[in-house]
């Protein structure tokens, strides 16, 4: 889905080159033929991509070292209105046709099923059909940037398909659910988080039972990705798990990240479409692109709160000081059970104050000059 952002961020970006994640390497562009990469898919050695609106209803499969299309798959009995993502389980590959041109107003949203085995061995295939609205959608007026009923992200967990939405009214991520059984489904919202921006791809990696989604800001257009940890939810509230939001700007610079998929173990791709316009009269071209980077930047989601018998802290309860001692400390993150950043304090000192918190239970999450990530709960009263 195209949008138009502030390009003032890509020239602050030039300045400020400051991020947590400092692995995403940039591989190479991508062909003209995908310009409008939405989705990625790593599947049988190849990455699968797609454009999102006004192409052919095709997949285009490219070879990982140079970036080539290597074959053209066009589904006979689809229509490209505007497919937002892809994602895969052991026999079947998924297309989400389901991008709402931040509107809100489609009825006609749906999934193709496409089985592995007919992608494998042909280049003109058909796919099966699912229908789905939201459960809690009544209204399906057009309210352009103000609708919390687009969706450009969808994966497959816990044998069903979990999409996640763009939500333009407040910034914010709902997950739904529905079978991956063709018919005409409800999605059922199970879960919302304050994503502080704009949601544009997900993919699941079952090796570690953890959700990695892509997104930027709005209106600046700042790339960021969000890890969830899932161990321990219950009814698929996604957003319950241990979350970590981190801003990737001074890798990427302010673009429109689009696909996101893993790799293997720990290693992930994420694309970018291409943005072509002009900014106080000076043109602006970023090419389509493909960047990796591996997971273990997010440290703190793969530790299990691991506290050294020197680290405390104290008091707690507090209602206006946290003391914290036994480590050295680079930054402290105060973060509310929803997963989002209240304070964040990037310097060695040994305390923090939180008197302006409201009454209840935070995360208190610290990095150490050694890049150990420590969590801890703490009650403020």
């Amino acid at each position: 889905m195209k949008i138009k952002f502030t390009f003032f961020t890509f020239f602050l970006s030039c300045f400020s080159l400051v991020a947590q994640i400092e692995n995403i390497i940039e591989k190479y562009d991508l062909p003209d033929t995908v310009s409008e990469t939405s989705g990625l898919l790593f599947f049988n050695g190849k990455l699968i991509t797609h454009n999102d609106s006004g192409d052919a209803a095709n997949l285009y499969e490219l070879d990982t070292i140079s970036g080539n299309i290597t074959r053209t798959i066009n589904i006979t009995n689809a229509t490209n209105v505007d497919w937002e993502d892809i994602t895969q389980d052991d026999t079947y590959i998924y297309i989400g046709d389901f991008g709402n041109n931040s509107n809100g107003n489609r009825q006609d949203l749906k999934i193709y099923k496409v089985l592995k085995s007919d992608y494998l061995n042909n280049t003109n295939i058909t796919s099966e059909i699912i229908n789905f609205t939201y459960e809690d959608q009544a209204d399906f007026s057009s309210q352009p940037n103000n609708t919390d009923f687009d969706a450009e992200a969808i994966s497959v967990y816990n044998n069903q398909l979990v999409i996640f939405t763009k939500n333009w009214k407040d910034n914010t991520v709902n997950a739904y659910t529905i079978p991956k059984t063709v018919g005409n489904h409800s999605a059922k919202k199970v879960s919302s988080y304050n994503s502080n921006g704009l949601i544009t791809g997900s993919t699941y990696n079952r090796d570690d039972d953890s959700f990695v989604l892509s997104g930027y800001t709005n209106p600046t257009g700042l790339p960021f990705l969000i890890h969830i940890q899932l161990s321990g939810i219950l009814n698929d509230d996604i957003f319950s798990g241990v979350i970590e939001r981190t801003d990737i700007n001074s890798s990427i610079n302010a673009s429109q990240i689009e696909g996101i998929t893993l790799i293997s173990n720990k290693r992930y791709f994420l694309s970018r479409e291409k943005v072509n316009t002009v900014f106080n009269g000076f043109p602006i071209v970023l090419t389509q692109k493909l960047y990796r980077f591996d997971n273990d930047s997010f440290s703190a989601l793969n530790i299990k709160e691991f506290h050294p018998s020197s680290f405390k802290i104290f008091p707690n309860p507090t209602q206006e000081i946290l003391f914290i001692n036994g480590i050295d400390i680079k930054q402290i993150s105060v973060i509310d059970i929803y997963g989002k950043i209240l304070l964040d304090q990037k310097k060695s000192s040994n305390q923090i104050l939180i008197k302006e918190l409201i009454t209840g239970t935070y995360i208190l999450r610290i990095v150490s000059k050694n890049n150990t990530i420590i969590t801890k709960n703490f009650i403020k009263n």
